[in-house]
């Protein structure tokens, strides 16, 4: 039954691929195209200059399908890492509960409404969800082989690199746990998750020994960080930090009004006022850029902090319910307000009824939600919106319907 259930979500995600095209390029696809082309080359940057935007995880799953001249093969490949993801969570929950439950459970995750927006598009949030929930299994196994910490960390290193936050979330995640092992010592558990992040860290390092050797800095993930920490510290009255690119600021005469001077300067318009869309992106996400970028953010946060806290207090709710934005047209009650609303809601229920049934949140799940709360602080200090939150879903959504199943099987053996 489960596995009908399963097939079931994996039809409607290829019918709604299947019907979507042929479509033009949208939003960042390019940018995980071109670099899928240069890694087919043999490079990930651009040799004349650092282009360091994102991570290289995305564009080598792009490789074999940009090789064959078929990106849409990359767009059906989101239906089957949701059905992937979907599977991982009935063997996660299945052990746990009765088989109803747990069909339930994997229905719910798999009618998650953002999932089914991203499908069809060459966006990281579908692979982000399957590795999150890959990721979540292979831990919860990893105590019994060593063969599931190798795999959980192989996974976790992949997060990594796909979604570069969650690689400084890592290094957080990492030095904590070996902290809380140390003073915990004898751990079991604890040694699990010390291992799995030493070895996704250590996957992690040719790419930084790449950036190394770009760039000269250590620990260099991304050049997106500083533009977006910049966005966040805006000291405008009526923007609350969310994040704009180029084409918005050239466009839109509030965004021009505060923005256009430190853009001309980064995108280079400022020397040459007649360069390409392309030639700005380029420029703009540099590390010297990026060095702009965070000098002009910090500047802002030590001369408007009472702003900052609101911009951060915003960008909180927003990465939630993607509001409050500045100049774009979102609706209180859009695609992820009425997803994560309930999920709240579910949550706050979860959390009342465990308490009433006096049941503990599930030790095996509290290294990975800390793993969550790392990141979601991560992403709170860079400006945000909703579809980021949707790799962390299926952590969401499982811990709590793995709590409720406990408080269940608690009031039963009480009764």
């Amino acid at each position: 039954m489960a596995l009908v259930v399963i097939l079931v979500f994996v039809a409607i995600d290829l019918a709604l691929i299947g019907r979507s095209l042929p479509r033009p390029l949208f939003g960042d696809e390019w940018r995980y195209i071109y670099y899928a082309n240069n890694l087919l080359e043999g490079y990930f940057s651009p040799r004349d200059r650092v282009f360091l935007w994102n991570g290289p995880g995305y564009p080598f799953v792009l490789m074999p399908f940009a090789a064959a001249g078929w990106l849409d093969g990359a767009r059906y490949l989101n239906a089957v890492l949701h059905g992937g993801a979907l599977l991982y969570a009935w063997l996660i929950l299945r052990p746990r509960l009765a088989a109803r439950w747990a069909i339930g459970g994997v229905a719910l995750l798999g009618a998650y409404p953002p999932i089914f927006e991203h499908m069809p598009l060459l966006y990281t949030e579908v692979l982000c969800f399957f590795l999150v929930t890959a990721w979540i299994f292979h831990s919860l196994k990893a105590g019994t082989s060593r063969l599931h910490q190798v795999v959980a960390g192989g996974y976790l290193a992949f997060l990594a690199l796909t979604k570069v936050v969650f690689g400084v979330a890592l290094t957080v995640f990492l030095i904590a746990a070996l902290v809380a092992w140390i003073r915990r010592r004898p751990s079991a558990m604890l040694a699990t998750y010390v291992t799995q992040a030493a070895l996704a860290l250590a996957l992690c390092l040719p790419y930084l020994a790449y950036t190394y050797q770009l760039t000269d800095r250590i620990y260099y993930w991304s050049s997106a960080g500083p533009n977006n920490f910049y966005w966040l510290t805006s000291p405008s009255p009526d923007e609350w930090g969310d994040w704009y690119h180029q084409g918005w600021v050239n466009e839109d005469p509030r965004l021009r009004a505060h923005h256009k001077a430190i853009f001309d300067r980064t995108s280079g318009l400022a020397e040459n006022p007649n360069l390409s869309e392309e030639e700005q992106v380029f420029n703009m996400s540099t590390p010297q850029a990026s060095d702009i970028y965070l000098e002009q953010g910090l500047d802002n946060v030590r001369e408007h902090p009472l702003k900052f806290a609101r911009n951060w207090v915003g960008n909180v709710v927003r990465l939630f319910l993607d509001v409050p934005v500045s100049v774009r047209a979102t609706p209180l009650w859009n695609l992820y307000s009425l997803s994560h609303l309930p999920l709240v809601a579910w949550t706050v229920f979860v959390v009342a009824y465990a308490r009433r049934q006096r049941v503990r949140f599930p030790p095996a799940w509290m290294p990975m939600a800390a793993f969550g709360v790392i990141a979601l602080a991560t992403y709170s200090v860079t400006s945000g919106t909703a579809r980021f939150l949707i790799p962390l879903v299926p952590l969401w959504w499982l811990a709590t319907y793995w709590w409720l199943g406990d408080c269940r099987a608690a009031k039963a053996r009480a009764t």
